[in-house]
């Protein structure tokens, strides 16, 4: 026994591990090829695995709907769509254009003529094309309704006949249509001789003398025609384009008159005096250093200096120191001296240099004449929308109390400063008082004696006052004319010469106070500065030049008014507008008072 379990241990020390699977695998074959008769492996049948679902009342599909739009809407009828796609016009029997029938294409069979196709027109030809076009149906259409006005049973066959048989009928009835169409043609072609010579001859007119814009337009009109290859039509526009060259350089000064036709331009001057503006004078011909030409010697004795000494004469020299000019020397200077290039030069000989060189009269001429259009399109806009012009339409009529020939008493149609607040203003259009003529200055007294003797009546003393600023934007001038009771009128000129000492800067370049005493305010204040000035009745008040615009409120006189009589701000910081029996009631009870005052009557 012990011998025979040292073999066993023998055996298995010795034999490595490989070697005992590769027995047993070939035992495993082995045996399995002696039984493969006998034994067969078969593959277990893999069970369905159900998914879990919840029970009918965890899921709640009794309550909310499961079904999509694709359930609800049926799919789409594919053989009907495939009808639509096999549809052949010229085999159906529904089909109701009889040029399909036979193997025809759809269209009527018509002679070449009809079949040419017409030409490339440009837009305003071809306006003109559909205009004629459209007038023999117009002209078809009114003698159908003539007809059937006389025959209703017959004329829905004339116009069925007129427009359908071009297209519904057939070749029997298209020699008709062809017929009437010839005809139609004669006859636009009769009408329209008259209107064809009419404008050749407005052409030739026009032809004349063309702009710059037409003549852009008639260069770009060849280089079109060289494109579409039409030789004939740009030799045409060329010649046409030469003639019109030529005539501007025989006549340069054709387009200015037809552009000033109608419009009477002025120019007005830094002063404030306008005068209508002159026609524009052609420079004198120069050097090539941008000197003029000028011969200052005769027969060796110097007869000028420089070449516009003997531009103008003495009365036209007198006219443009009394009324002054458009030169503005302030800017001049800055653009000589900003252009100087040797520094070391004197200011004399900066100026010499610049007079001696030239000065193109044209070019002035045109920035003047551009000044005065800017200055004419601004006066329009003004006027437009102005409230005191008598031919404006915002004007508030009803509001107006008292009109003499050139100045008018009006109330405010917004809410008034006190009670019996009027305005003296002027029926046209005027800056302020001091640009106005001695006859409107002296109605405008006029009216003022009468309302001080009014409120006088009603032992009230009255204040005068205007603001005249912001004048390049054409404001109309009103005079503003409010009652004060006595006791505050006595104190009213201590108040607002204190009102002009303080409002402002601290340090100005004019007086702060103009007293007015023994001068008007049209002597008091050089004409074209904005200012301020107050009467107290027809006794001399005080005037102020207003330098800078931004800081003098516009309501300057009437927050002094307010606060002498303690009034609310809503009087006089933006009033409200007034509106319909309120304005009534106000002119009635004005005018009661008014009516033994007023000068227009007496």
């Amino acid at each position: 026994m012990f011998k025979m379990k040292e073999k066993k241990h023998k055996n298995k020390s010795h034999e490595p591990k490989e070697l005992k699977s590769k027995k047993k695998a070939h035992i495993i074959n082995s045996s399995s090829s002696s039984n493969s008769d006998s034994e067969q492996w078969v593959e277990k049948e893999s069970s369905i695995v159900q998914k879990e679902t919840r029970e009918d009342w965890m899921a709640m599909t009794g309550l909310l709907k499961t079904y999509s739009k694709q359930d609800i809407k049926p799919p789409r009828d594919v053989k009907k769509k495939n009808g639509i796609d096999s549809y052949n016009p010229s085999t159906s029997s529904r089909e109701l254009n009889p040029y399909w029938k036979d193997g025809g294409s759809g269209l009527p069979q018509t002679p070449e003529s009809f079949r040419k196709a017409r030409p490339f027109l440009k837009p305003s030809e071809e306006d003109d094309y559909y205009t004629l076009s459209s007038r023999g149906h117009k002209s078809d259409y009114h003698h159908s309704k003539q007809y059937e006005n006389r025959s209703p049973s017959k004329a829905e066959q004339t116009l069925y006949q007129n427009r359908g048989s071009s297209k519904w009928k057939k070749n029997e009835s298209l020699n008709q249509t062809e017929r009437k169409s010839e005809e139609q043609k004669t006859n636009v072609e009769k009408h329209s001789e008259p209107t064809v010579s009419h404008s050749k001859c407005k052409d030739t007119v026009e032809s004349k003398y063309l702009t710059d814009d037409k003549m852009n337009k008639l260069a770009a009109k060849i280089v079109k025609a060289e494109i579409m290859g039409n030789v004939k039509l740009a030799n045409e526009l060329k010649e046409k384009l030469e003639t019109a060259r030529e005539y501007r350089k025989q006549n340069p000064d054709a387009g200015q008159e037809e552009d000033n036709e109608g419009i009477m331009l002025i120019s007005t001057n830094k002063k404030g005096n306008a005068m209508p503006l002159t026609q524009l004078k052609r420079g004198v011909a120069k050097n090539g250093d941008g000197k003029r030409k000028a011969e200052t010697h005769v027969s060796g004795e110097r007869a000028k200096y420089f070449g516009n000494d003997d531009k103008y004469n003495l009365a036209q020299m007198f006219q443009q120191e009394k009324y002054g000019n458009n030169y503005d020397d302030e800017a001049e200077l800055a653009k000589i001296a900003s252009k100087s290039k040797n520094p070391n030069d004197d200011l004399a000989d900066i100026f010499m240099d610049h007079i001696s060189k030239n000065r193109d009269d044209a070019k002035e001429c045109q920035n003047e004449r551009q000044k005065s259009i800017n200055e004419h399109i601004r006066i329009e806009r003004s006027l437009e929308g102005c409230e005191y012009c008598i031919d404006s339409k915002n004007m508030v009529k009803h509001m107006m109390i008292s009109c003499g020939n050139k100045v008018y008493l009006a109330l405010p149609s917004k809410q008034s400063l006190v009670k019996d607040h009027c305005l003296i203003t002027t029926l046209q259009h005027s800056l302020c008082v001091t640009s106005l003529d001695e006859d409107v200055w002296e109605e405008i007294l006029n009216y003022r004696k009468a309302l001080t003797h009014f409120f006088n009546s009603q032992n009230k003393d009255v204040v005068f006052y205007e603001t005249a600023s912001r004048l390049h934007k054409y404001p109309h001038m009103i005079i503003n004319c409010v009652p004060l009771p006595r006791d505050v009128g006595d104190t009213a000129p201590m108040y607002f010469k204190k009102g002009l000492l303080e409002c402002e800067a601290e340090w100005s370049m004019n007086k702060k106070v103009v007293d007015l005493k023994g001068k008007s305010i049209r002597k008091g204040i050089p004409k074209g500065l904005p200012y301020f000035w107050v009467d107290f009745g027809m006794d001399p008040g005080f005037a102020h030049v207003i330098e800078d615009q931004q800081l003098f409120p516009k309501t300057f006189a009437e927050e002094i008014i307010a606060g002498i009589l303690d009034l609310d701000h809503r009087a006089w910081k933006n009033p409200q507008r007034e509106y319909g029996d309120v304005q009534r009631k106000k002119v009635l009870e004005f005018i009661n008072g008014w009516k033994p005052f007023d000068p227009v009557k007496k």
